[in-house]
């Protein structure tokens, strides 16, 4: 819901950039922040955000660049 309203948002902010052209510095700077929101939170459902559990965290296949693994200790 709320990356719908955000989404809306920047929307309505980009319209009144290309239709109004007044205060653009302040509707510009408003669009940056929206849209860096907006990034945020999809970087953080793709969990590339540190912390964040998603497709891209932690679950890279292993390649030749990665050390051997260790053997399991056994008790």
């Amino acid at each position: 819901m709320l990356t719908i309203l955000l989404a809306v948002a920047l929307a309505v902010v980009l319209g009144l950039i290309v239709v109004r052209q007044r205060n653009l510095g302040f509707l510009m700077s408003l669009g940056s922040l929206i849209a860096a929101v907006l990034m945020m939170i999809w970087m953080q459902n793709m969990g590339l955000l540190p912390g964040s559990q998603g497709p891209y965290s932690d679950t890279r296949p292993p390649t030749l660049l990665d050390g051997p693994k260790t053997a399991p200790e056994t008790p």
